[in-house]
């Protein structure tokens, strides 16, 4: 606590001698309506925040997030063909990444980290990706990167709908509905979707049965690898005014798949998981008086079910209560603190009431936005988390960012930060039957980060360029490994992730044909200190993206390519090659009115790569897809 009375010390003094300057033009950033997570770009000038808009999405309706990121970002994303995907900022691990729905951080509890491939971002109006580290504004496992699921308040007057389908090869099916309701003031907006599929697809199999007698690979079926995900996510929101809101949102998601076999086995005999998520969030917003606030509670029960067994039942339930209050001392400053409590139970068969029977939580968080001198912004943030029997770090960030050169037409920035990031150990990590450690410490991270960008602006054209550095030590790097009796969780590693990221964006248009077109590319060495700097595994040091988008009337072309280094997948050595894999989809909108039925078809993994993403599990070739998706507007 003496940290944050320093910096509440610190402050008073800033602005008591700081004196009357000359107001500051701060930028405005334009939204789409309103979100649920709307301040934290705010208060961090200058990360790496990237956005895949929503148009992007609709090209992919049935995608889940994990597909998403894949296509779209240069984010490496561990998983086989269905079964588990985790996201992977900056070689680190799944545990390290946030993924932010409202005032909730969706991860499991027990895991750390949630199943990117059950999120469909069929229910999202955009997502934004942050790089490195942000446990000052995020909390607990924000060390690697942070995915923010959008959800934009549209003030829905009247009706509108949207009914998408897609189906696909290997026994892929999709049904969607969106219902949006309102009068201006008030609106529902009711999300459903079904999404299954077999992965009934034919591999070579190095690896088959017979593969010591018959080194040569195996023409086979996929088998017992079938996935089935549905849920249904309601909105209520309520304008008060234009800066007053009551925005709420309750998502229930229930998705089973049997866990895919590997190569060697590949029988249709496997077991079979099954989870069920109920998340809840309520938020009160209200910016009409000098001093702003807001207000948020949320109630979150994850349940996992291993092979239909009632005695391997896996149980959390979770209270959340944040209060926020802002002061805008000055056009160019302004102060923001804040609470979140926490109350959870688990309820895990494997975890003895002897040592744990229910967990709180409080962080204590504040920021201060200010701009010392005229182009520059910058931000403190400071965060203080509080566990019961545990003690997690203190946890502070500078990030700045500085307008180098701008005029009508173009402009050039200087970003830099430099922050501490932490992670508490999961459930697992501290409890799981013997093999859990509760004497486990905090990862802590030190990150440190520098970027240029630039825009050029000619009327409705731009082009975008991004250069980031970027360095991050984690001690305490928590990990399982065999022990005396069992695998055991330990604090054995120190981990180092630095690198460069580039990233190109353009936006033409010539006569009536628009194109846009961007790339990214990732240089990123992350080395185990412990390990004679070794590579860390499922960490590949290259990788980027490329996509492309023609737009001509009412049709449309889009490309989208992915590449992945060679990734070592176990501490001997052994690698998996890297694999390049490109994607295709055309699509025609019919327009009526306000009415539009758009119709648009897929080809994945175009070249038909023979590529592996977790060692030894069969990833499908190329495949198919149609879709159709229609929309209603009965505007008052």
């Amino acid at each position: 606590m003496r940290h944050l009375f320093l910096f509440i010390g610190l402050l008073t003094a800033d602005l008591i001698f700081a004196g009357n300057p000359e107001p500051l033009v701060i930028d405005t950033v334009h939204l789409d309506g309103v979100t649920l997570v709307s301040d934290y770009q705010r208060f961090q000038p200058g990360a790496k925040i990237d956005r895949i808009r929503s148009e992007k999405l609709q090209h992919m309706p049935e995608a889940g997030l994990d597909q998403a990121l894949m296509r779209l970002s240069p984010i490496y994303v561990k998983g086989n063909a269905g079964g588990l995907a985790t996201i992977r900022f900056r070689g680190t691990a799944a545990n390290h990444t946030a993924i932010k729905l409202g005032g909730l951080n969706i991860n499991s509890l027990t895991l750390g980290h949630a199943n990117a491939s059950n999120i469909p971002t069929y229910l999202f109006d955009d997502i934004h990706l942050q790089y490195g580290g942000a446990s000052a504004i995020n909390g607990s496992g924000s060390i690697g990167g942070t995915v923010y699921l959008e959800q934009k308040s549209m003030w829905t007057k009247g009706q509108r709908m949207n009914f998408s389908s897609t189906v696909g090869s290997f026994g892929e099916q999709f049904y969607g509905s969106k219902i949006y309701l309102g009068n201006g003031h008030w609106e529902s907006v009711t999300k459903a979707y079904l999404f299954r599929r077999e992965n009934d697809f034919y591999f070579n199999n190095p690896y088959h049965e017979n593969y010591y007698t018959n080194p040569q690979p195996v023409r086979e079926k996929q088998q017992g690898a079938a996935i089935e995900n549905k849920g249904l996510m309601q909105q209520f929101n309520y304008r008060f005014d234009p800066a007053a809101t009551l925005q709420s949102t309750f998502w229930y998601e229930d998705s089973w798949h049997e866990v895919q076999p590997n190569m060697q086995s590949n029988s249709p005999t496997v077991p079979e998981l099954h989870n069920k998520n109920f998340r809840s969030w309520v938020g009160y917003d209200n910016k009409k008086n000098p001093v702003s606030f807001k207000l948020g509670a949320g109630y979150v029960h994850d349940e996992q079910l291993y092979q239909k067994n009632e005695d391997q039942l896996i149980v959390t339930d979770r209270l959340v209560a944040e209060a926020a209050a802002g002061y805008k001392l000055a056009p160019d400053k302004e102060l923001k603190a804040g609470v979140l409590y926490k109350y959870i139970v688990p309820e895990v068969y494997a975890y003895s009431k002897d040592v744990i029977d229910y967990e709180q939580q409080l962080d204590l968080y504040l920021s201060y936005y200010f701009e010392p001198v005229e182009n520059l912004k910058a931000t403190v943030n400071v965060r203080q988390m509080l566990v019961t029997n545990f003690k997690a770090p203190f946890t502070p960030a500078l990030l700045l960012e500085y307008k180098a050169a701008g005029t009508s037409k173009q402009q050039l920035s200087v970003t830099g930060g430099l922050s501490r990031s932490y992670r508490i150990p999961t459930f697992n990590d501290r409890y799981w039957g013997v093999q859990g450690n509760p004497n486990l410490k905090a990862e802590e991270g030190l990150n440190a980060e520098a970027g240029f960008s630039y825009l050029r602006q000619m009327g409705h054209n731009h082009l975008k360029a991004k250069v980031n550095l970027f360095y991050m030590d984690v001690d305490n790097w928590i990990q399982w490994s065999p022990g005396s009796i069992d695998w055991e969780a330990r604090n054995i590693n120190r981990v180092v992730s630095k690198g460069l990221e580039l990233q190109l964006q353009s936006l033409f248009h010539l006569g009536p044909l628009e194109t846009e077109w961007g790339g990214n590319y990732s240089f990123n060495p992350v080395h185990d200190k412990d390990q004679n700097d070794k590579q860390l595994i499922y960490a590949p040091r290259h990788s980027g993206n490329f996509y492309g988008d023609l737009k001509w009337k009412a049709a449309g072309l889009s490309v989208d390519a992915s590449y992945t280094g060679e990734r070592l997948h176990n501490k001997v050595g052994d690698s998996l090659p890297a694999h390049f894999l490109t994607n295709l989809s055309i699509w025609y909108r019919f327009n009526y009115r306000q009415q539009s039925l758009r119709l648009s078809a897929q080809v994945l993994n175009l070249g038909d790569v023979d590529y592996q993403n977790e060692a030894y599990y069969a990833m499908p070739g190329r495949s198919f897809k149609l879709s159709i998706s229609l929309d209603l507007h009965n505007n008052k």
